[in-house]
């Protein structure tokens, strides 16, 4: 029996798109329930390839997700854990992208979430988002670290190490900042940091988030955001990396009318003379183009809708929150910082109310 197959080997020029590059942004939410509406617009905006998420505060009876993105999480045990309110680690990734989870390993002094990227053409590389609790011994945490960039080849470590170090522009050297430093410098980690401070507190500033790469060389940038709510910035940091994927925005519809009504028009029908093995050859290629052109004909390309709905005044109130958030850092003017609260309250009450509005929407839904 004759196979023909519509591929998006025989169409890729409809589904793979080329990124020149890789976009990861880590950020300590402090907790991210009922925060799915500020979240989803600030992915939505920056449209990370990977989004990795510090101190989610979830359980695991807790869903969460982010349309288009595959999400893995290391949800801290609460059991005979006197800290079981926080912690917790999430890597978020586009589906489209090449990868697979790693298990995480059993860890003592920190907490983290890992995955393998297996891109077209590019050696593997794994990302972890790691978290490490300021209660944690700041020596013997670097035994989890030395098993962390053992998972993979190429390891990207990104997250909140609650270390401190004049290496990264900081006025004092903390014992886990010191030991940090020490440990990568003996194995040939390199430290990335942003030029400007990630981790906000009444009176403070200071940077705790930073990102570990080995053997992993490529031109970079790492920039702190001053956006969503925490005392944290998200960090965003862009390798200048060139790769292909298949493109989560682009589908394709075909009209089979229109198909047989080319191949009606378009196709000279007559009976093969065959003789010989080439001349069968010569007939099935004949016949899978005719059939391949006809599909081309009569396909096309649908636009996929990424985006989720947002209340528009949500929406409009967290680019407010963010333009206060930066006032804030740049000003330090208590009377701001009121402001800023005020307005993350507003936004977590509408979120509140759109949240309830849909639940009963659905219902009224399932019960007419």
């Amino acid at each position: 029996m004759l196979s023909v197959t519509f591929n998006s080997n025989n169409f890729s020029y409809l589904n793979v798109k080329t990124l020149h590059n890789l976009d990861i942004i880590f950020w300590n939410a402090n907790g991210i329930r009922n925060r799915s509406a500020d979240i989803r617009n600030f992915v939505e905006e920056h449209s990370p390839e990977i989004f990795l998420i510090q101190e989610t505060k979830l359980r695991p009876e807790f869903n969460f997700n982010i349309p288009n993105y595959g999400i893995y999480r290391t949800d801290r045990i609460p059991q005979n854990n006197p800290h079981a309110l926080g912690g917790g680690t999430a890597v978020l990734i586009k589906k489209s992208i090449p990868h697979y989870h790693i298990p995480t390993p059993k860890f003592h002094f920190v907490e983290a979430t890992t995955i393998s990227l297996n891109l077209i053409n590019k050696d593997p590389f794994t990302i972890t988002s790691i978290y490490i609790p300021p209660y944690t011994d700041p020596m013997l945490f670097t035994t989890d670290l030395e098993t962390l960039i053992q998972l993979g080849p190429n390891p990207i470590i990104c997250g909140d190490f609650n270390a401190q170090h004049q290496i990264w522009d900081l006025p004092i050297n903390t014992t886990r900042g010191k030991e940090l430093v020490r440990f990568t410098q003996a194995v040939g980690i390199k430290i990335l940091a942003p030029a400007s401070p990630t981790r906000f507190g009444y009176n403070s500033a200071t940077i705790l988030d930073l990102a570990l790469i080995k053997d992993f060389i490529l031109p970079y940038e790492i920039t702190s955001l001053p956006e969503l709510y925490s005392d944290h910035n998200p960090i965003k940091l862009t390798f200048k990396l060139k790769f292909s994927t298949p493109h989560d925005k682009i589908t394709s519809n075909t009209d089979w009318g229109k198909f047989q009504n080319y191949l009606r028009n378009h196709v000279e029908y007559k009976p093969y003379r065959i003789s010989n093995e080439m001349d069968i050859e010569e007939a099935v290629h004949n016949f899978e183009k005719n059939l391949q052109e006809a599909h081309r004909f009569a396909t096309k390309i649908v636009k996929k809708s990424t985006s989720t709905y947002i209340h528009p005044n949500i929406k409009n109130l967290i680019k407010t929150r963010n333009k206060t958030k930066k006032d804030w850092q740049t000003l330090r003017n208590p009377s701001i910082k009121t402001e800023l609260n005020r307005i993350e309250k507003l936004i977590k009450k509408l979120e509140k109310e759109s949240r309830q509005k849909d639940k009963t929407e659905e219902l009224e839904t399932l019960n007419p």
